[in-house]
Formats: structure tokens, sequence, C-alpha cells
């Protein structure tokens, strides 16, 4: 009677055939590991954050700078470094619903100084503080726990905000 393999050497040849596939696809499919970086942007920036294994256990920083790079923060340390399609500008809503550009103060991570163009900010609860950006020609709106969205003009992402939760009055959010 003939020998046959048993269910632990097919489970090796298996693993090891996982093995050999993963390195080929890594290797002769370039692109595939770096696509949630490639397709990272500024509208869709809170996944960089949700992906993060310290979010919701740390407060997390993402300072951008005007060469599209952008450096993930937690505790003062650098996370992550990821290069982003375009860049932004800090605004803040003053109470009487003007916009005006944040200036940010020069910071150092590591050997890197710089001035952020933006900055925003994810509590160890998970919320956002929220943060207005120019990206372009369109204004994001980062709510503290919707996704972001991108408006083609301030008025109607006042008007948004007006119907979420920004209270003008206050200068503030109702959390």
């Amino acid at each position: 009677m003939p020998r046959a393999f048993t269910l632990v050497e097919l489970l090796v040849v298996l693993l090891l055939m996982g093995m050999i596939y993963a390195i080929a696809f890594n290797n002769f499919l370039p692109g595939v590991g770096e696509k949630s970086e490639r397709g990272l942007s500024l509208a869709t920036v809170d996944t960089l954050f949700k992906n993060s294994p310290l979010y919701r256990h740390e407060a997390l920083t993402l300072y951008g700078t005007a060469g599209k790079r952008a450096y993930l923060v937690a505790g003062g340390k650098v996370v992550q470094t990821v290069s982003l399609p375009e860049s932004g500008v800090g605004y803040r809503l003053n109470p009487d619903e003007t916009l005006q550009n944040i200036d940010y103060p020069h910071i150092k991570l590591g050997t890197d100084e710089f001035v952020p163009s933006f900055v925003i900010r994810c509590r160890a609860t998970g919320l956002f503080d929220p943060q207005i950006l120019m990206v372009g020609e369109k204004w994001l709106y980062i709510h503290p726990t919707d996704a972001p969205r991108l408006f083609d003009n301030p008025a109607d992402m006042v008007a948004h905000m007006r119907r979420s939760d920004y209270l003008p009055d206050k200068a503030g959010y109702a959390l």
C-alpha cells in the first residue's frame, strides 16, 4: 500500500507556498506594499490615525509641512513619516465666523526643524480636535467624530458646521 502525505506535511507545503507567493508579490509587483500610503490624502487622513497601533491608546498629532511631508507623533516621538499628494494650510474659525490662517510655532522633531503648515490632533479617546484646512482650492473640515469632508467654498463649510455642532457664540464645540 503506498504511503500518503500526513496533514502536517500538507500544511507545511501550503505554508511554504504562501511565503514564496508573498516574496514574489512584493518583489515583482511594486507598489502593492505602498498602496495605503499612496492612497492617503488629507481627505482620508483619519485612516492614518485609525490604522496606527497607538490609536485610542495615546494622543497622536500629525504635523504637515509645505513640502507634502507629514510626521505622525506620539509622546513627542515620531511614529511614522508619510508623503502626502498635497499639502494643506491650517485655519481657525473665529467667533464672528471669519477664517484666519494659523501661524504655528517652529518645532523640532528629531533632526528635522520646520514650521508646520497644519497640525491635526487626535486625542487618546479617538476624538479629533476640530480642524479646518485649505487644500488647493478646497476646504477640508475635520470633525471630532465624523470623516473629514471637503467643501468647494468656505460659506458651505461654515453652514455645515453650524448645522452639525459648531457654536459660533462659544467659539467651540458641544462635545
